[in-house]
């Protein structure tokens, strides 16, 4: 949106558009910038889906505040420009002081006092105000109204630079001789005797505690799941060829042979989502509008939820594991080179079920922050066992990715090939259906998920059962 070249005076409700689109554009910026460190080690990710669509409504919205903020800022450059030109309005001229003639008196020696102008009502001084005011500003050029409303201290549209000052000046004195005067009563006006007219602005997007990213899913890759039937079957070998070194030529001594047997793991496709009737009356007059922060959120609750149910199946799934030795107390308690150790055991448990050398490590949050001060440690050591901070979940682990999922039981460190597990997804999106009877509109959002591990023996758990 293009600024305005000069400086004008906002209203109110110009500037709380300003405010939004600003604020739209800010998160705009920190999605991209979260993409843009978010991946592993810090490289850049794609955007989420669920990302992809909040950006499509976030850039809607500003389209909407766009095609509100121009038809107001044409008006605010007019009103400014005419406010302009009432400033060249011609100053009323200060009469020379005559000979003789001294502060107060006039040429003919006289003593005058100025006379104030007290308004009885605001009425009043509004109508005064109307006919000061300059033709060009729908006013009357009323001299004597100016005259009026000077003496009172009061500014009225178009109004000169030196009259201001005379204005201001009225004003002062005016202030000065209500303060000495003892039979004046004093009356403060304080905002509570206004609470009729006092605003309770709504400030800022709405803030959310739900994290909706989806760490363990992201860290496998969803594949689509564009096709029919409520179950599909994934192939996996489970018996392989044989070979064998001849040892009588022209025989088959020594020679192998034994059938090729592939199997399969079945897949169910599973249907989550949420759905919640919402009145018309709280889309038309909520601020900010309760229509995005609703769908904002059942995406992300689909989002959290599916994420969830995938990572607790491929842990439970896992059943090998290897102990930590001498790492007594909490997870992550005992020395680093123990958990190490237990590592190397669980990833050679891993390459023997998988043919594969692990690529990945996934880690529950409380091995997360046992882990991390034991790895910091080392770091300061100028060891390098791996990588850890605070401030984020991405990380390695003995030069592995390590992937945080919060929703992983207490105590879970899995090591394995991230090939053998597998996720499926395919999303519903948004419905929405009318509901004329009720003034309303029923809004749901969902999706399809399959998800299995293929081959359970290609991952092994590093466990600490004295903790």
């Amino acid at each position: 949106m293009t600024q305005p070249t000069n400086t004008v005076t906002r209203s109110p409700f110009l500037q709380s558009l300003y405010d939004e689109r600003h604020e739209l554009e800010a998160f705009i910026e920190r999605t991209v910038a979260g993409a843009m460190t978010g991946g592993t080690d810090g490289a850049r990710r794609d955007l989420s889906q669920t990302e992809q669509e909040t950006l499509t409504r976030t850039r809607t919205r500003i389209g909407q505040l766009d095609d509100q903020i121009q038809p107001l800022e044409e008006f605010e450059q007019l009103r400014s420009a005419g406010d302009a030109s009432a400033r060249n309005h011609p100053v009323r001229p200060t009469p020379a002081a005559q000979p003789g003639a001294g502060e107060g008196r006039t040429a003919l020696g006289m003593r005058v006092e100025t006379r104030v102008h007290n308004y009885r009502t605001r009425g009043e001084c509004i109508v005064d105000q109307l006919r000061a005011a300059p033709q060009n500003l729908g006013g009357q050029s009323d001299q004597a109204a100016r005259e009026r409303l000077l003496s009172a201290g009061v500014i009225y549209a178009g109004i000169s630079d030196a009259d201001i000052a005379v204005a201001r000046a009225n004003a002062r004195d005016a202030a000065n001789r209500l303060a000495q005067d003892p039979t004046q009563a004093r009356v403060t006006q304080v905002t509570g005797d206004t609470p009729g007219i006092l605003p309770v602005p709504i400030i800022g997007e709405v803030m959310n505690d739900v994290d909706a990213a989806r760490p363990f899913i992201d860290s496998l890759g969803a594949k689509g799941l564009a096709f029919t039937g409520e179950t599909f079957k994934r192939p996996v070998i489970t018996q392989h060829s044989a070979v064998g070194k001849q040892t009588t030529q022209a025989t088959t001594t020594g020679v192998g042979t034994q059938k090729l047997v592939i199997g399969s793991v079945t897949f169910t496709k599973e249907t989550w989502g949420g759905y919640l009737d919402v009145s018309r009356q709280d889309i038309d007059w909520t601020s900010p509008a309760a229509w995005d922060a609703i769908l904002n959120d059942l995406q992300e609750q689909y989002a959290l939820q599916t994420e969830n149910a995938a990572a607790d199946a491929f842990a439970a799934a896992v059943v090998a594991s290897v102990e930590v030795v001498g790492a007594a107390g909490i997870p992550g308690g005992g020395d680093l080179k123990a958990w190490i150790t237990a590592l190397y055991g669980a990833a050679a448990l891993a390459y023997t079920g998988g043919g594969r050398l692990p690529d990945k490590i996934w880690a529950s949050l409380d091995m997360w922050s046992g882990l991390g001060p034991l790895i910091e440690s080392q770091v300061s050591t100028n060891q390098q066992p791996g990588s850890s901070s605070v401030g984020s979940f991405t990380g390695d682990l003995l030069k592995l990715p390590r992937v945080v999922v919060p929703s992983f039981p207490n105590g879970t460190l899995i090591i394995g090939v991230s090939r053998w597990s597998e996720v499926y997804e395919e999303r519903i999106g948004l419905l929405t259906a009318v509901l004329p009877s009720v003034f309303g509109v029923q809004v749901a959002y969902g999706g399809y998920v399959a998800y299995n591990t293929l081959k359970a023996g290609a991952f092994a758990k590093v466990v600490n059962i004295a903790a």
